[in-house]
């Protein structure tokens, strides 16, 4: 069943970002609706990946995809719109982000965001960013669901490209050139939402 939508200013978990592998290897850990793995030490439960699709289908009463990030595939399932996955076709690279959840034996993930990547190169450097490594936290730790406004995130997308040389935008400089006492909360939710991408710890990419 479909989950409730949370409140407005209800705090979210963080999003790991994570190899399918190690979702598909460890035993998820069920209380009541939810589930975790347990990772590195770390409970994780919602999950931040990218991965290529290879299926996509849409059934009477919801629709599935299958993702692939080159450890491993796993299903995507929604409840609520049986054309959930139809903005990416199979070969397209998608940023998911949601939670684990399991039925009859097999693990699949509940999206909250699905959003299409310009550049399947995107899987690759989101492998090196987790090769040697168990778990990464996606900088995201209980925000306020509460969007920036979008006049602001464009100022901020802008900016963003215009410290990039290629390596990714600097956080501390995007900080100090924005100006305003709001800046690393908007990166936050920019970084929650799919809309920016860590590529290396400290170092920040628009996703277009």
């Amino acid at each position: 069943m479909p989950e409730p939508e949370q409140k407005a200013f209800q705090k979210r978990q963080v999003a790991y970002k994570i190899r399918v592998s190690d979702i598909l290897n460890k035993n998820l850990e069920k209380e009541d609706l939810s589930g975790n793995i347990r990772l590195s030490n770390t409970n994780v439960s919602r999950v931040n990946i990218i991965a290529t699709v290879i299926y996509n289908s849409e059934e009477f009463n919801y629709s599935s995809a299958v993702v692939d990030d080159g450890t491993g595939n796993i299903q995507l399932r929604s409840f609520e719109n049986n054309s959930y996955f139809s903005k990416a076709a199979v070969g397209d690279a998608v940023l998911v982000i949601g939670k684990i959840r399991e039925f009859n034996g097999e693990k699949y993930i509940l999206p909250e965001i699905f959003k299409k990547m310009n550049n399947v190169q995107w899987v690759d450097v989101r492998r090196l960013e987790l090769k040697g490594s168990g778990v990464i936290g996606d900088n995201t730790i209980s925000i306020d669901k509460n969007p920036a406004g979008d006049i602001k995130n464009d100022d901020l997308f802008s900016l963003i490209k215009k410290l990039d040389n290629g390596d990714g935008s600097s956080f501390d400089e995007i900080i100090k050139g924005y100006g305003s006492a709001d800046a690393e909360k908007m990166l936050n939710t920019l970084l929650e939402n799919g809309d920016i991408f860590e590529i290396k710890p400290g170092r920040l990419k628009v996703l277009e």
